[in-house]
């Protein structure tokens, strides 16, 4: 993936919430899966297309701090949630959903 743009994981994050603001706003998220209650690691990339932030449900209760996840729903309207740090890559619709590289440090 040469001549890719890096986001920071801020924006990228900003960026996902501002853009779910509109109508029709929505973006792409891939990232590891991991479940710290179910002890599972993924070692390949979930990919997630139409995806809207969301707030936290009000039946959510979280083993970690709430700001350790990032809440959305996916194309189908189904509340997601993934560990902002294994997000891997992010796509928005000004750019045809291609896929961004995230950077987290």
């Amino acid at each position: 993936m040469d001549g890719d743009i890096v986001m920071t994981g801020i924006n990228a994050m900003q960026w996902a919430r501002e853009i779910s603001k509109l109508p029709d706003g929505c973006f792409t998220v891939a990232y590891f899966p991991y479940s710290r209650s179910k002890g599972y690691a993924g070692s390949e990339l979930v990919v997630k297309e139409g995806c809207k932030y969301r707030k936290q449900l009000p039946d959510e209760r979280f083993q970690a701090a709430a700001e350790n996840y990032f809440l959305f729903t996916d194309g189908d309207g189904n509340p997601r949630m993934c560990w902002r740090i294994l997000i891997r890559y992010m796509g928005f619709p000004q750019d045809g959903y291609k896929l961004h590289k995230i950077d987290w440090l």
